[in-house]
C-alpha cells in the first residue's frame, strides 16, 4: 500500500507532462499562403505562360515575374484599383522598353513590361507612346481593376522571343517580388468560370 501511495505524485506528474507534450505534438499546420486577389492582366484567355519566376537570366540576374505570351496589341488590364506610374511620354531609346508600374490601392505594386513599340501593321520599333498605352494614360492617373492601360508588344529585349507581357508583383513595396503565378492562374480560372456561367442557356 505504501508503494502505491508513494507512486501517486510521480504518476500525476507523468500524466501532466504527457498531456503537455501531447498538446505540443498536435500543432496545427501552417496556414496556406494567401493568394492575392487580382484581375487577370490580359483581355484574352488564350495565353501561354513561360519563363517563370526565379528563372536564370544573364549577368547573374533572376526573372522576377511571369511571361504571358499572346497576340501583339492585346489589351493589358489593370489588375487592381490604383495609380499608374512610369508611363513614357516619348519613344524609348533603342533597347529600352515601354512599361507601366501600377501602385495598387491594396498596398502592392504591379509591373508590366514590353508594351508595344511598333506602328500598326509593322515591326519597325518606331511606335510612339500612343501605340503602347491606352488613350490619355499618364503618370498619376487613377485606374480601376479591369480597365485597359496598355497593349502587348515586344519592346526592350523581348523582340527575339516575340510579343508578350512580362508581369511582376511586389508585395507592400517595390523590390519585394513574389511569384505572380498563383494569383494569375486563380484570376484566369475565375474569369473563365464566370464566362462559362454567363454563356449557359
Amino acid at each position: 500500500m505504501r508503494a502505491i501511495t508513494g507512486a501517486r505524485p510521480i504518476l500525476a506528474a507523468l500524466f501532466v507532462c504527457g498531456c503537455a507534450s501531447s498538446g505540443a505534438s498536435h500543432t496545427s499546420a501552417p496556414p496556406a499562403e494567401r493568394v492575392i486577389s487580382i484581375v487577370f492582366p490580359l483581355a484574352v484567355d488564350s495565353v501561354r505562360f513561360t519563363s517563370g519566376f526565379g528563372d536564370a537570366r544573364g549577368g547573374g540576374r533572376t526573372h522576377h515575374g511571369q511571361d504571358l505570351f499572346c497576340a501583339r496589341l492585346t489589351p493589358i488590364l489593370a489588375v487592381v484599383d490604383g495609380t499608374v506610374d512610369w508611363v513614357a511620354t516619348v519613344r524609348p531609346k533603342n533597347g529600352k522598353s515601354y512599361s507601366i508600374l501600377l501602385r495598387g490601392d491594396d498596398g502592392n505594386q504591379y509591373f508590366y513590361d514590353h508594351l508595344n513599340n511598333d506602328n500598326p501593321g509593322t515591326k519597325d520599333n518606331l511606335g510612339d507612346p500612343e501605340f503602347a498605352y491606352a488613350p490619355h494614360m499618364r503618370d498619376g492617373m487613377r485606374v480601376t481593376a479591369g480597365q485597359t492601360i496598355g497593349y502587348v508588344g515586344d519592346s526592350g529585349d523581348a523582340e527575339p522571343s516575340g510579343p508578350h507581357l512580362h508581369f511582376e508583383m511586389h508585395v507592400a513595396r517595390w523590390d519585394n517580388p513574389v511569384d505572380p503565378a498563383p494569383a494569375l492562374h486563380t484570376a484566369l480560372s475565375k474569369r473563365r468560370a464566370f464566362s462559362a456561367g454567363r454563356n449557359r442557356p
